[in-house]
Parts: structure tokens; C-alpha cells; sequence
């Protein structure tokens, strides 16, 4: 089995793990009536709807001879939403920034998530270098959304750690979040704009 047919498959458990995250973090936001983990949990819940549209539109491009699905407009495709995501996903930053809410989140927030940034994160720097080697725009795509989704789940862990364990109303605290919130979006953004570039290039003429 190659590599690109071995992480489609993994997906479907993948997402299933995703979903189990979701809930987890929107019940600890509901609990603390935090408005920012509410809307990270959106966000992480929207990268799962774009795997599911990637799996959807790279079995397509196997299936049908529209060329609207062929791998490099497929990729295309996915780096706009990204990069819509990105921009979206500023914004919210920005508006938290100026906001800024402090909430104490329940203590398996900050455990399970701990535990599930531990995993991810590894497996996304390892996966992306699998994914390119495999030159799979398909796989490379559902990379590209695990990395995300770590981003956002790492913004989330920092966002709890510094509530609980630090100063939550000191200026550092403020601008540690800040800091990892603009590290995040520039990721996102690098990821999304070289997405249009590689596929550009891949596109027939």
C-alpha cells in the first residue's frame, strides 16, 4: 500500500479522534463560559469539515473525468479556503487581542490537551515530510490541515496554561498569547500561499 492510499485511510480514524477533541474542548467552553475556547473549538471543528472535503474531492479526482477535480485544482482549491480560514482566523485573533477575556478552564482541559498537542504535533512534522516526499497534493492537503489543527490546539493549550499558571491579567501574559496567536496565523498563511504557488505551477497551461 503507498503512502498516499495509507493516510486516506487513516483519516477516517483521524477525524473520528478530531470529533472526540472537539467535544471535549466545547463542553470545557460551555462549563467556563469562555468565549475564546468556544471559538477555537469552531475553528478546530471547521478543519474537519475541509478534511472531509478533501478526502471527498481526491476520490473524485480518481473517479471522474471532470478536470474541476484533477489533483492540482483539487489543491488549488483547498490552499483559497485556507487561506480564507487564515484570514477569518486573524481576525478573531485580533478581536481576542483587544479583548482580552481571562477564564480559569477546568483542569482536564489543560490535561487532555497537553496530551493530545504531545501526539500531534510530532505526528504533523513527521507526516508533512512523509506527505512531500510522496508529492501527493492530496496528501499534502490533509498534512496541511493536521498541522492546523495542531496550531490551533497548541493556541488553545498556551491560552490555558498561562490562565491557570501565570499572571492572567499581566502584560506579559497578554502578549505571550498575542505572540502565539501571530506565530500561528503566519503559519497558516505560509501554508495556504505556497498551497496556491505549487499548485499554480502544477496546473496544465
Amino acid at each position: 500500500m503507498d503512502y498516499r492510499s495509507k493516510t486516506v485511510l487513516l483519516s477516517v480514524p483521524s477525524i473520528i479522534g478530531s470529533i472526540l477533541f472537539a467535544a471535549v474542548t466545547g463542553i470545557a467552553a460551555i462549563w467556563s463560559r469562555s468565549l475564546w475556547l468556544g471559538t477555537m473549538t469552531v475553528f478546530y471543528t471547521i478543519t474537519i469539515f475541509m478534511k472531509i472535503s478533501v478526502l471527498s474531492r481526491g476520490s473524485m479526482s480518481l473517479i471522474s473525468k471532470n478536470p474541476g477535480y484533477n489533483s492540482a485544482n483539487n489543491y488549488r482549491l483547498f490552499s483559497i479556503r485556507l487561506l480564507i480560514f487564515d484570514i477569518v482566523f486573524g481576525i478573531a485573533l485580533i478581536f481576542f487581542h483587544i479583548n482580552y477575556f481571562v477564564k480559569d478552564y477546568p483542569g482536564y482541559t489543560i490535561f487532555v490537551t497537553a496530551a493530545y498537542v504531545l501526539i500531534r504535533v510530532g505526528l504533523s512534522v513527521k507526516n508533512m515530510i512523509q506527505a512531500r516526499i510522496s508529492q501527493s497534493f492530496t496528501t499534502i492537503s490533509l498534512r496541511k490541515i493536521d498541522t492546523v489543527k495542531s496550531v490551533v490546539s497548541l493556541l488553545i493549550l498556551i491560552n490555558a496554561l498561562l490562565g491557570r499558571f501565570a499572571h492572567p491579567y499581566s502584560d506579559l501574559t497578554r502578549n505571550l498569547n498575542s505572540a502565539a496567536g501571530a506565530g500561528a496565523f503566519l503559519i497558516i498563511l505560509i501554508m495556504s500561499l505556497s498551497g496556491l504557488i505549487e499548485s499554480k505551477k502544477a496546473r496544465p497551461s
